[in-house]
């Protein structure tokens, strides 16, 4: 079980995240819906540190830290049992798709090279990948690079994985490739998976959780039926019918 709790933070005088807590069963799929500005993505990177909270809490099984106040060791520990795809690859421009796979586990699991190479290899594989070992990322498309992203995710061997809208930076003929990898990945490898997407139709199909943010706030959160087909919150109902168009939220029930 994964347990965040009380997370705040703010830039200057505004509140970006209003005392966020949720639950996160291991080994399940979790997606965190809301507009833009919303807080979502600055909560995602609370948790792996890539922002430091004004306060909160985050137990990982036996590992638990204080998200504004953890150690550089704790950090560590966090990102070892933590990876992230980000929205924008965050691929190094000068390494080969390999290469990119393997620098995590070299830098900081230390693996052997000839070992990382066999581990990067097998993922990019996972990914539909293999074949484009030496491409660099200016040779890729979107959706390859956001695959090589998530393979260099998985090549950690996280018991976390947080992807920041791994699809809104890509043309929308893409989209679909990068889903099925995701797909594939909770359907086989069952990792608990942190989700922050604008994908209605994915999140309602993949979701053991889904979690609805607005303000900086959890407004609803409960089974994909739950809150996209009958949701309880105002808020909840108004983002749905946007982004379902025609103002009917029946249309998540489909």
């Amino acid at each position: 079980m994964i347990k965040i709790e009380n997370v705040k933070k703010s830039f200057g005088n505004r509140e970006v995240l209003k005392d966020i807590s949720m639950e996160i069963p291991t080994g399940t799929v979790t997606v965190i819906l809301g507009p833009s500005g919303s807080g979502k993505t600055t909560f995602l990177r609370t948790l792996n540190f890539l922002g430091k909270a004004d306060a909160g809490r985050l137990v990982l099984n036996d590992l638990a830290v204080d998200l504004h106040a953890a150690s550089k060791k704790e950090i560590i520990d966090v990102r070892r049992h933590t990876a992230m795809v980000f929205q924008m690859y965050n691929l190094f421009s000068n390494m080969t798709a390999l290469e990119n796979v393997m620098e995590g586990l070299v830098t900081i699991k230390k693996k052997k090279k000839s070992e990382a190479r066999d581990i990067a290899r097998a993922y990019l594989k996972e990914v539909g990948m293999d074949g484009f070992e030496a491409y660099y990322p200016v040779q890729l498309s979107g959706g390859q690079q956001q695959r090589v992203g998530i393979a260099r995710a998985l090549a950690m061997d996280p018991q976390v994985i947080l992807f920041d809208e791994p699809t809104s930076a890509l043309d929308p003929e893409l989209v679909g490739e990068v889903l099925n990898v995701i797909r594939k990945i909770a359907c086989d490898l069952k990792v608990t998976m942190i989700i922050v997407t604008h994908e209605i139709a994915f999140a309602r199909e993949i979701a053991d959780q889904i979690v609805f943010m607005e303000r900086g706030s959890v407004v609803e959160q409960g089974t994909p039926d739950q809150v996209l087909a009958h949701p309880q919150e105002s808020r909840t109902r108004q983002f749905l019918n946007r982004y379902l168009g025609g103002g009917n939220i029946r249309a998540a029930e489909a």
